[in-house]
């Protein structure tokens, strides 16, 4: 690693010579009633486009300075409170005329009218930009006293089954982050952790459906970026936020961000503290099947209520040993407790559809997740032309316990005893430590065009150790099917090289990612170990084109790789109920995709058309226990929920944004996604080729009145679509809030209702030659929140360092 920052760092001063020769000097003076104006905001700006290329702040003389500038043609903009924005004339900065001194401009005081006004400029929840879209939650009315995998359920094109499993535009493989990095979580520890991270902790939600090679190569239907607020000003500042949500369970959550920042140091951080009860209250009747002739099932329903408490904390530091360099550390820690009541009534059914028996089973989880990452990174800026060199490296630490109970009692019809209890207790403890490391260089060329390059090193272990034990007859026994110890050991390697140039009509970029990846583990029970290493090249290619100043044509190609998540991967059984188990298969191979992405842009309007075809599409499948473990003795009924490879899947996408201002006071955000997705493959007997089209179509407006008030109206539909094996129903959704500001705009309150008629609940068949499931889950999509936040300190602020880490994918695959 001191051998490549060596390297790096002699090619960047090596080009850094050789561009010396086309910057220059850019100076300006400002003044007020002909005296210095001091701490005035200067921005200089490209001629052609306003676009923003570099601020200062003006000294004591009120002289502001721009060195290192690449010759062009420029204008500077003022800005300072209390007076109005002024403007200088054009100029240019060229090889004749390096050095250039802008005559004097004079602020003017705002006027009286502007004064008495106030002018309220708010993001719209929704926003189409070119590479991404972005949910702004921290503008949102309705997203106020949410969850994040609330906000997200809200988000276009993310759809969250009954499982709690997020999809993307109907595809799964969504890679998770927060702060540019993947959180190492998955499946019930990923849905907690977001279940009770509150939406006032959240700035906005980037969903990126087609990265650059610069990102991880994981993730075939794309990125969903959690960026939490920061506060952004100079001196003391930040804000309290406190919030109250009633649905069928209260919810209640409180947090604070501080932040402070001189000249040479930056110190800043957050706590939230956020308790939800949640509901999942699910349907299920499943039909078992021989030969074509039904040949027995049961009628489940699961009630499950489960309180969480969650603790998220933030601190950093950074340290600015001169103008262009930076040195900072953050801490992020996350300390959940996840509590589970479940209550599961069922009557088992025969070959008449007659019931002959019922079971009743209570589950309970006391579980508990302290999760902590530590990353120190580093910035030196070269010149003002976007020159640098990143650094990062992140130690994380992901401990869990849960114990578990499962009784279930038998019954006849009559209500007498059928069969003994059965009585499981589980104690199970796992440990995820992983160990990151990254470099990044991007240099910048003349006519518009830079490179980028960069390495990255990983290693995780995770260590899982499950015992359970049957207490039906009052002494607890080892159950040997079902106790394990599972070790697994991962090694990533990766490297990256990216080309962009801007020209007069097109811009265009290229890029390929290398990926080595080790991985090893280790079943105690029986012994059993596999070993698998494999290298990924990873190209990808953007393409925009001009056609008019306001209409753009875009082309984009990229091949990416989802690796199972680490809980994917573990053997160990788990209890659902007596009928129902669920296991990790080690053999799941990671599903590669290459995405296609024709987008155009008039104005506003966005619209794109998308294909990709995935190779050994993971679907997580229902099997017959028997099947799956034909050493375990089992009844026909009972099921196992097991992730597989299908052969391949095929993707055709059309997306279409439209943000229309109805009136001054009026605004909307429309979106709609219509998709169709076909899967190859065979499991337990049934073919699988075919798919079904689905349409997802948002609507968010906006409305600003007098004296503080703002209100905002959210819609959105769900056709369903297809999943493997799995036919999803429609669902839609309306949700309505209204804010107001108040002690001289220091504070916000906020209340809304989401989901007012109770009608966005997911609900799917699943249909195998013998086996067919339907499903219908209830969960408090429907909740009356209101919350208050305060905002305290200084006003006048420079931009915060948004940071990116090492640890991406890792900790996103991590449970």
């Amino acid at each position: 690693m001191k051998n490549i920052f060596t390297i790096l760092l002699l090619v960047a001063s090596l080009c850094a010579n050789a561009q010396e020769n086309t910057k220059g000097k850019i100076t300006a003076t400002i003044r007020i009633n002909q005296q210095a104006a001091e701490n005035a905001t200067a921005e200089l700006r490209k001629a052609k486009d306003s676009s923003l290329v570099k601020i200062s702040l003006t000294d004591k003389n009120g002289i502001a300075e721009f060195e290192n500038i690449g010759f062009g043609n420029y204008i500077i903009k003022i800005t300072m409170v209390n007076f109005a924005t002024q403007y200088s004339s054009a100029f240019n900065l060229t090889a004749e005329q390096a050095a250039v001194q802008i005559p004097a401009i004079t602020l003017q005081p705002a006027t009286t009218q502007l004064s008495a006004v106030t002018v309220t400029s708010r993001k719209p929840f929704i926003q189409k930009l070119s590479d991404r879209i972005v949910a702004n939650v921290d503008n949102s009315i309705v997203s106020a006293g949410s969850s994040a995998m609330d906000v997200l359920e809200r988000s276009p094109g993310v759809n969250i089954d009954q499982n709690d499993n997020i999809t993307l535009r109907g595809k799964s493989g969504v890679i998770v982050m927060v702060d540019g990095k993947p959180t190492p979580m998955t499946g019930a520890d990923l849905a907690n952790y977001l279940k009770g991270l509150p939406s006032s902790a959240i700035e906005r939600i980037d969903i990126i459906t087609n990265p650059s090679a610069k990102y991880d190569a994981a993730g075939n239907s794309g990125i969903i970026d959690i960026r939490m607020k920061k506060d952004q000003r100079l001196g003391v500042n930040g804000t309290f936020t406190t919030g109250y949500g009633q649905g069928v369970y209260p919810k209640a959550n409180i947090g604070s961000t501080f932040n402070y920042r001189n000249k040479k140091v930056n110190i800043f951080g957050n706590y939230n503290y956020a308790y939800r009860i949640g509901l999942n209250h699910l349907l299920l009747d499943r039909n078992f099947y021989e030969n074509g002739a039904y040949n027995g099932g049961d009628l489940k329903d699961n009630y499950s209520k489960s309180p969480v408490s969650s603790n998220t904390a933030r601190l950093g530091m950074d340290f600015f040993p001169s103008k262009k360099t930076i040195i900072g550390f953050v801490i992020n820690g996350n300390f959940n407790h996840y509590t589970r009541d479940n209550d599961n009534s069922s009557t088992v059914l025969n070959t008449q559809k007659q019931a002959t028996s019922t079971f009743n089973s209570l589950a309970t989880n006391n579980d508990h997740a302290n999760n902590s990452v530590a990353n120190i990174n580093f910035k030196h800026s070269f010149d003002s032309t976007g020159k640098e060199l990143t650094a990062d490296a992140d130690y994380g630490v992901y401990n869990s316990k849960s114990l578990t109970l499962n009784a279930t009692n038998y019954y006849k019809l009559d209500g007498t005893p059928l069969q003994p209890n059965y009585i499981l207790n589980g104690d199970q403890n796992g440990k995820l430590t992983f160990k990151t490391a990254k470099v990044d260089y991007v240099n910048p060329l003349s006519k518009g065009s830079k490179w980028e390059a960069g390495l990255k090193t990983s290693f995780v272990s995770s260590d899982n150790d499950a015992k359970f034990f049957d207490v039906s007859n009052g002494t607890p026994q080892n159950d040997v099917n079902k106790t394990n110890h599972f070790l697994y050991k991962e090694y990533n390697n990766a490297g990256y090289i990216n080309f962009h140039q801007e020209l007069k009509k097109f811009d265009w970029q290229v890029g390929l990612r290398g990926e080595q990846t080790n991985m090893s583990t280790e079943q105690k029970m029986g012994n059993l170990k596999f070993d698998s290493s494999y290298f990924q090249l990873f190209p990808s290619a953007f393409v925009n084109y001009k056609l008019k100043e306001d209409q753009t044509l875009g082309l984009s190609v990229s091949r990416r790789i989802d690796r199972p998540g680490y809980s994917q991967l573990n053997p160990f059984l788990f209890l659902i109920d007596v009928t129902t188990y669920a296991t990790g298969n080690t053999a799941l191979r990671p599903q590669l995709t290459w995405s296609y992405e024709l987008s155009y842009t008039l104005k506003n309007l966005n619209f794109s058309v998308s294909y990709s075809h995935t190779k050994d599409n993971q679907n997580i499948t229902l099997a017959r226990f028997k099947e799956v473990f034909p050493n375990i003795p089992s009844a026909d009924n009972v099921t196992v929920q097991i992730p597989i490879n299908l052969s391949s899947s095929d993707y055709v996408g059309v997306s279409l944004s439209t943000p229309i201002k109805i009136t001054k006071w009026w605004n909307m955000v429309n979106n709609g996604n219509i998709y169709f997705e076909k899967f190859h493959g065979n499991f337990s007997g049934t073919t699988l080729n075919n798919g079904k089209p689905a349409a997802d179509i948002r609507t968010n407006n906006t409305f600003t009145f007098k004296k503080g008030w703002t209100a905002e109206l959210n819609a959105s539909i769900n056709t369903g679509g297809q999943y493997g094996f799995m036919v999803l129903d429609p669902q839609w959704g309306i949700s309505t809030g209204v804010q107001k500001t108040v002690l001289k705009n220091k504070g916000t309150l906020r209340f809304n209702i989401t989901d007012i008629f109770w009608t966005n609940l997911p609900k799917a068949v699943i249909t195998y030659n013998n086996y067919i499931e339907k499903w219908h889950a209830y969960r408090e999509s429907r909740v009356a929140n209101l919350s208050f936040t305060y905002r305290f300190g200084n006003n006048k602020v420079q931009a915060a360092r948004k940071r990116t880490t090492a640890s991406e994918e890792e900790r996103q695959r991590a449970q």
